[in-house]
């Protein structure tokens, strides 16, 4: 039953974070696309113009995700220096 539980907590850590990144693009390439088939571009040479938007769109959905994933991360490393350095005084210098 413990094997089940670990799995599972495992499975939340990795979907979590995917599922909000697949979400921040989707709505970010939605968006993009509706916005350029609103400008008529010709459609033999659209691709000059996707190609560069799905990079700008995937390195703009990183950096967004990264800030979303930053506010959790900063608490915790807080505690865990906090944690080290408390360890390493109760010893004292030498002991």
């Amino acid at each position: 039953m413990q094997l089940w539980s670990d799995l599972n907590s495992a499975t939340d850590m990795v979907l979590s974070p995917l599922i909000r990144r697949v979400s921040i693009y989707l709505v970010l390439s939605s968006a993009a696309v509706g916005a350029l088939n609103l400008l008529d571009l010709e459609q033999s040479k659209a691709y000059t113009v996707y190609i560069p938007l799905f990079i700008g769109i995937y390195v703009l959905s990183r950096w967004i995700d990264s800030k979303f994933s930053a506010v959790p991360d900063a608490g915790k490393k807080a505690q865990t220096e906090a944690t080290k350095t408390s360890e390493t005084s109760d010893r004292g210098f030498g002991t």
